[in-house]
């Protein structure tokens, strides 16, 4: 019997099909037609995968969190995020395609510096810390370090950050920038601070500190950080990453697509990953390859030969790996829920 996750991962593969013209009906789908797809096809596919996560969900609309997790909260369910990740055998980088995210530790409010004018908006001050974990390694080769910060909408408060990080040399600008989804308007910001956090990961043997400074209005946001790095590939991971890599050929291959939750409005609710690499199977299956048993065999030779309309087979997913949701729940509730067979490994044909 199905579960009700596996359930919504088979509608987004349905939809996945149907979205890419890759239905199994005994038609190959030309590379033209495919490309002819372009950006709706895109836009389809994620509709799918949004529609099936808030059905295994339970949910008709992505949730409304009245009131966000405070910084404890945040921290314990890291941690077992961490510990879920562990259990499957991942971690953070796997799960969402070489980024680990961190969530501070702490985020204090600091004392605002004497007032001279008193013309001028008020100055305020917060402290984000951000704790090391296991899977950060001194050799861990960074490409990229970026801070993200999320806040609700408010009319009183400047439109512009600074952001100084302790030990640099100079300070950091940064806008707030509008995102819109399901009728609701929040702001966000990213910064690079890849040399920052380098340089943490190789001296620091305390928290990674980031002070944040803004005018006006005081108010809270949600802030993270994310490491994108190399990851060393053993010699049996290489070898299925050739196999399933796609070529001119247009045979059955696993195709990837980088599924952002900022770009489809979801920050307010989805805490973990920030991203993540959707696989899904598509190409034509000729004779005998990549046949999934041997039915497949003989369904595909009966195909050949047949006059009868029997449908070929059809590129469908033949391995699984998990992925790890952070999310609020209906309730506004903190949660972890995991997707054992959202994440296609492997492709063959049947």
């Amino acid at each position: 019997m199905s579960t009700p996750h596996s359930t919504a991962v088979t509608l987004v593969l349905v939809y996945l099909c149907w979205a890419r013209g890759q239905v199994c009906r005994g038609e190959e789908v030309s590379r033209d037609e495919e490309v002819s797809s372009g950006d709706t096809g895109k836009r389809q596919v994620l509709e799918a995968l949004k529609t099936g996560i808030l059905s295994s969900l339970g949910m008709d609309q992505p949730p409304v969190v009245p009131q966000k997790a405070s910084q404890e909260e945040l921290w314990e369910m890291q941690a077992l995020y961490q510990e879920k990740l562990s259990h499957f055998g991942l971690n953070s980088s796997q799960n969402n395609g070489r980024s680990t995210v961190l969530l501070p530790r702490t985020v204090l409010k600091l004392s605002p510096g004497p007032r001279t004018n008193l013309r001028r908006r008020p100055l305020h001050w917060h402290r984000a810390e951000f704790t090391k974990i296991p899977s950060i390694q001194e050799e861990l080769s960074l490409i990229r370090a970026q801070l993200y910060m999320s806040r609700q909408v408010l009319k009183r408060a400047a439109p512009k950050v600074k952001v100084h990080i302790p030990g640099s040399k100079s300070t950091k600008r940064a806008m707030w920038t509008d995102i819109t989804a399901n009728g609701n308007t929040t702001q966000s910001l990213v910064l690079d601070v890849s040399a920052e956090v380098q340089k943490w990961i190789r001296e620091g043997v305390g928290p990674f500190v980031v002070d944040v400074r803004h005018k006006g209005a005081d108010y809270s946001f949600n802030i993270s950080l994310k490491l994108t790095h190399d990851r060393k590939i053993s010699r049996t991971t290489r070898s299925v990453k050739e196999e399933e890599d796609c070529d001119e050929r247009d045979l059955c291959c696993r195709q990837s697509m980088t599924v952002s939750f900022k770009d489809i409005g979801w920050t307010d609710w989805v805490v973990a990953p920030l991203e993540y690499t959707m696989f899904f199977c598509q190409g034509s299956c000729p004779h005998n390859y990549k046949p999934a048993s041997m039915h497949t065999q003989v369904k595909s030779r009966l195909a050949q030969i047949s006059k009868a309309g029997i449908s070929r087979p059809c590129c469908v997913p033949a391995a699984y790996e998990p992925m790890v949701l952070m999310h609020y729940d209906s309730h506004g509730k903190l949660k972890l829920t995991p997707f054992e067979d959202l994440i296609v490994s492997k492709c063959h044909c049947a």
